[in-house]
């Protein structure tokens, strides 16, 4: 067996379907996913293309490159249509994030990943951290908590945790919206979303009350992908930026204003992760990185 994040040498089987999938990804996440209904819809192309999808859906999908090269991801929790499918396949899923990353969480150091779906930023985490590092993945969806698990275990990453909940502001309950892709999955109160399946209740946390009754370590890296959801997230970790100062990597949106706003409150500063223009000016969906007072560079 192959050394926790050191990958292990993939069989013939494995390589040709982790090169079929990134095949099958140049043709794009809208066309995918036409793709896959027009053969849910048609009981005759679906009975001739099942046997190649069966193949395709079993086993594991290997990155191609970049940081997260050789990280091992089990196609169980994914499917051809996921919105992230080739980013993880080509390795290049939100690249300034993974540099953010890799500036900021130190070897040994603890990874928060605050809504981590299937887990590739968590496993990239698992690795850059080291094995005596800390990943805690923070996943409501059930079928993607699971897949995160499962992706830990193919990686041999002992020091990767899923915890099964939402975050928010204080602890609870909450009702969970899960979407067909599970990607764009959230609590209710942050808006609707046209490809709702169920909704479901699930567990609140928030990063203080953990960090304060000591059941998890203070965080060196926060990442947040909240799908609307990242101000309560940060008002639940208040104290906690205030006593540890971890780095904060969240995705915003139409949040920028109020998250610049808040930074500057506690003190931090930040960056873009996308353009020159301030946070505040970005785009409806950004990225940025933000740093406490005595952090250096970006």
């Amino acid at each position: 067996m192959a050394a926790a994040g050191v990958p292990a040498r993939p069989s013939r089987r494995h390589h040709a379907r982790s090169f079929a999938v990134r095949r099958l990804t140049r043709l794009g996440h809208p066309r995918l996913r036409s793709l896959t209904r027009r053969l849910d819809g048609s009981p005759v192309l679906g009975a001739i293309a099942t046997p190649a999808l069966r193949w395709l859906e079993r086993g594991e999908l290997r990155v191609a490159s970049g940081l997260g090269w050789g990280l091992r991801m089990s196609m169980a929790g994914l499917s051809l249509d996921h919105a992230h499918l080739g980013g993880f396949a080509h390795g290049g899923l939100e690249s300034s994030v993974q540099e953010a990353m890799l500036r900021h969480l130190p070897p040994g150091g603890v990874l928060f990943d605050v809504g981590a779906n299937v887990g590739f930023f968590a496993l990239l985490g698992a690795r850059m951290a080291g094995p005596q590092g800390r990943v805690f993945a923070f996943e409501p969806v059930g079928a993607s908590a699971d897949a995160i698990r499962r992706n830990a275990e193919l990686n041999g990453f002992a020091n990767l945790e899923v915890i099964e909940a939402a975050v928010g502001a204080v602890a609870g309950r909450g009702r969970l919206q899960v979407v067909d892709d599970r990607s764009w999955s959230k609590l209710v109160e942050y808006g609707g979303h046209p490809g709702v399946e169920r909704v479901v209740e699930v567990d609140v946390v928030s990063v203080d009350e953990l960090v304060a009754a000591e059941r998890l370590p203070a965080p060196d890296v926060v990442k947040i992908d909240v799908e609307g959801a990242e101000l309560p997230v940060l008002a639940g970790m208040a104290r906690t930026a205030a006593e540890h100062a971890p780095a904060i990597i969240c995705e915003l949106h139409g949040t920028q204003r109020e998250f610049a706003a808040l930074m500057a409150s506690w003190g931090y500063r930040t960056i873009n992760l996308e353009g020159t223009q301030p946070v505040e000016e970005a785009g409806a969906s950004a990225h940025a990185l933000a740093l406490p007072p005595d952090s250096m560079g970006d």
